[in-house]
């Protein structure tokens, strides 16, 4: 990077930034190194971490030992304990979280049903208790610092309120963004759920780096998400890639009733049979007359639209209602869209699963701290972090085995 020295406040933050960004890059650097890094003077560097250390956002581990003269260095690293973070994927039918140290290594998380009955004010309240008390339980004292909330809806840029909501309508608004940061007391981060399970799958999946991926999300709902060149895409009111809004050609039906949970369950249900889930479709196909050859229409007809619209390389799917088809049918659709409008895109799976939103969550929290402490914008996209190191570590982490409580218990 390029030097940055003594001068003004803005100069001195952008220095500060570049040595803790160093030194979340990897742990066991020194001063030197911490030199070489940054471009900054030894005097730079040593005020800095001088500082870090008094404010606890550093460590000084062991003694690196080099060959010829010099006397050996102590290691620093960036403090785990100086903050926790708190990741959160919030669905129209469970409701996953995740409490975080500093770095990123997953130390509690939990999986509750979403209480769909609950209005905006008691959702938020819900969401608080469980939050906090997850760190009181598990944080060992360490302050809470950020928190990172997926929401299955369209969230407007300013992420004041919530515009669209299909399966969770209640939190259409402001009041349950405004009730959920209140209540936290710390900065609350608020994005489509589609854009953090894309920010998860660039920060700790397999995407390619540097080209243009799209992320569809089949669940309970339809959900997409674009990245070029590593940076999630939004629009001003939060509809960029909403397709699941579009009406099927010659049709009533919108995308989202046949490739999705909910929708497809209530479009059979409507057509007068009788189902409990939707994966009843595909289990029994002859059932439903040629439901699932509309199914796979409705597939073409979305990549199409995807590949039109950002000439992806990559398109990569999640959630559960994704399960359902195969790996030919994916194969196939992407030669059926090469044929039709001749755009090449790799249809692919996801590897982070269910993780992803919940990766991604803790990714956009870590980001928020970050950017508290002093660490600008760009530094934290230049941070590298070891991504299945950190995907091992929350599927391995406890998962808290008590219940949500509900706000009226």
């Amino acid at each position: 990077m390029a030097k940055l020295e003594r001068g003004s406040v803005g100069t001195r933050t952008a220095n500060r930034g570049a040595v803790i960004a160093a030194l979340l890059s990897g742990a066991g650097i020194d001063r030197r190194q911490l030199v070489q890094q940054t471009g900054l003077s030894w005097a730079t560097v040593a005020r800095i971490v001088d500082d870090l250390l008094a404010d606890g956002l550093a460590l000084e581990q062991h003694k690196i030992v080099r060959d010829g003269p010099g006397r050996p260095g102590a290691a620093l690293a960036f403090n785990p304990q100086s903050g926790l973070v708190c990741g959160i994927d919030l669905g129209g039918t469970y409701c996953r979280m995740v409490i975080a140290d500093g770095i990123g290594t997953a130390i509690i998380r939990c999986r509750d049903e979403t209480p769909r009955d609950l209005g905006a004010a008691e959702l938020a309240s819900w969401i608080t208790t469980r939050v906090l008390g997850l760190v009181e339980r598990y944080g060992d004292g360490v302050p809470l610092t950020s928190v990172a909330i997926g929401l299955p809806g369209v969230v407007a840029s300013s992420k004041d309120r919530v515009v669209g909501a299909f399966n969770l309508p209640q939190i259409l608004g402001t009041t349950f963004v405004e009730t959920v940061a209140a209540e936290l007391g710390v900065p609350t981060i608020i994005d489509n759920d589609s854009n953090l399970a894309l920010l998860g799958e660039l920060h700790y999946g397999e995407l390619p780096r540097d080209e243009t991926v799209v992320l569809l999300s089949l669940g309970t709902g339809l959900g997409s998400a674009v990245a070029f060149n590593r940076q999630v895409l939004a629009g001003p009111e939060g509809l960029l890639g909403e397709f699941g809004r579009l009406r099927l050609p010659g049709r009533k039906e919108r995308l989202r009733d046949l490739l999705s949970g909910a929708g497809l369950l209530a479009l059979a249900q409507e057509a007068g049979h009788r189902l409990r889930k939707a994966d009843e479709v595909f289990a029994q196909p002859d059932r439903f007359g040629g439901l699932v050859d509309e199914i796979h229409e409705a597939l073409l007809h979305l990549v199409s639209i995807v590949a039109l619209a950002y000439e992806p390389s990559t398109v990569v799917f999640t959630g559960g209602f994704s399960g359902a088809f195969s790996d030919s049918v994916l194969e196939s659709v992407s030669a059926e869209t090469y044929e039709t409008v001749g755009v090449h895109s790799d249809l692919r799976r996801s590897v982070l699963g269910e993780s992803g939103g919940l990766l991604g969550a803790m990714a956009a929290a870590l980001s928020g701290y970050y950017t508290a402490i002093g660490v600008a914008r760009h530094q934290v996209a230049s941070i590298t972090t070891s991504a299945p190191g950190v995907v091992a570590q929350l599927d391995s982490c406890a998962v808290d085995p008590s219940q949500a409580v509900l706000p009226s218990d």
